[in-house]
């Protein structure tokens, strides 16, 4: 699940560290695989929060709800009133065929979506690999399932560093799996996120 949220500049810092501990509410209470949060940077939503979730299944969403209920952290947020949720959206995730994932938390995120009539994810496991080599810590690929970019595709992507950011794609615009994939695509957007946990 992805949640983004506009956040009134003076309390950037409050929110963020009560979404740290929406995080562990989130873990302890609806069995959350992985959460990562952070701010926008780039694009429409610059300067709005951005909470990821992961679960195994759907009924782990459904125990997120009922912890935002019931966690202390959740209501200093949106009690708050200096946070409003802009948008959340329910994401599949797809196999690209990486072995375990890194779990160390990366200073940035690159959020890149797109409509395709398939996943894309043979694709995305090609161009994985390079990403990887280039910097890249984390890879994962998403359909999103909900909202009004549902059946869209989406892919989140750590780095330690804009450096490597700058040194995963360059790599890419020089590869010819690369560039097959961006004409197969109707690309929407790329953004970058702070990534603060």
């Amino acid at each position: 699940m992805i949640t983004v949220a506009r956040c009134d500049t003076a309390f950037l810092s409050d929110a963020l560290g009560h979404i740290a501990g929406l995080c562990d509410d989130l873990k302890s209470g609806a069995g959350a695989r992985m959460t990562r949060y952070g701010v926008m940077s780039t694009g429409d939503h610059a300067g709005h929060l951005v909470l990821l979730q992961g679960y195994s299944d759907m009924s782990g969403i459904g125990k997120a709800f009922d912890v935002y209920g019931t966690s202390a952290a959740y209501e200093k947020i949106v009690g708050s009133g200096k946070v409003a949720v802009v948008l959340r959206n329910i994401l599949k995730s797809e196999d690209i065929g990486l072995d375990e994932q890194p779990t160390e938390v990366p200073a940035y995120g690159v959020l890149t979506r797109w409509a395709s009539p398939t996943p894309q994810s043979d694709r995305i496991g090609q161009v994985a690999p390079l990403m990887r080599k280039n910097g890249a810590m984390a890879i994962r690929h998403f359909t999103i399932m909900t909202g009004s970019a549902a059946g869209h595709r989406l892919m989140a992507t750590g780095y330690p560093s804009m450096t490597a950011i700058e040194k995963t794609y360059t790599a890419m615009n020089q590869t010819e799996d690369y560039k097959a994939f961006l004409n197969e695509i109707d690309l929407d957007f790329r953004n970058i996120v702070r990534v603060a946990g």
